[in-house]
């Protein structure tokens, strides 16, 4: 009896010393669930990285760009005040060249009436101007207008001196000896005076006075 029981209890000490083996299903799955709760961690701290990489490369990039492109943005500001500027001194210097434009039309005009004026009081001036040549230097001697008045009676054979205003060579250097003489301006007071020496001197031509051959035309008119 005493063997019985410790046979049973040899039994009974067995079987509770040995361990249940495990289930290969659950194990698998325990594994498959801690993988995929490590995959999704892993995911989740690659996005939040991911996201605080770019959040600072653009955080970067942006002050970066900004610091780069703030110098251009004062030139570009500096230009446009400059364009600004330089439109307002366009507008402005349009303005004044179209004054000037009128301005210069009407001097124009009026220098243009001016020399008109000028040229006619020449010739005006100039209407009972004679000239005569071959006059030898220096024979008029101190008192010119007289020599010429004289001169004029004899070779044209008038019955009195002609009144005669002023006579001098032209206004040009003093020939040298046996060079051409210079022509005389002559100045005759009264125009039909002028007009009867002219007449005269084509009606005696040639003159000859005091072994001299003279000529006497009328002042050119410009």
């Amino acid at each position: 009896m005493s063997s019985a029981r410790q046979k049973s209890e040899g039994q009974r000490g067995g079987r509770s010393k040995t361990s249940p083996l495990p289930d290969p299903a659950n194990a698998t799955l325990e594994v498959a669930q801690a993988t995929a709760l490590d995959a999704e961690l892993l995911q989740s701290m690659m996005e939040s990285l991911k996201a605080e990489v770019f959040g600072k490369i653009d955080s970067l990039s942006s002050s970066l760009l900004k610091e780069s492109i703030r110098p251009l943005q004062d030139k570009v500001e500096q230009h446009g005040q400059t364009v600004l500027e330089l439109e307002r001194a366009a507008t402005d210097h349009s303005g004044r060249i179209t004054e000037l434009e009128a301005t210069v039309s009407r001097l124009m005009a009026q220098a243009k009436d001016i020399d008109d004026r000028c040229e006619d009081l020449e010739g005006r001036s100039r209407r009972n101007n004679i000239r005569l040549v071959g006059i030898s230097e220096g024979m008029e001697g101190p008192r010119p207008t007289e020599f010429i008045a004289k001169l004029l009676e004899e070779i044209l054979r008038l019955d009195e001196k002609p009144q005669l205003d002023r006579a001098h060579p032209t206004l040009r250097d003093r020939p040298r000896e046996g060079d051409t003489p210079r022509p005389f301006v002559v100045r005759v007071h009264y125009f039909h005076t002028r007009n009867e020496i002219l007449g005269r001197a084509g009606d005696l031509s040639p003159l000859l006075c005091q072994g001299i051959l003279g000529v006497v035309r009328h002042e050119p008119l410009i």
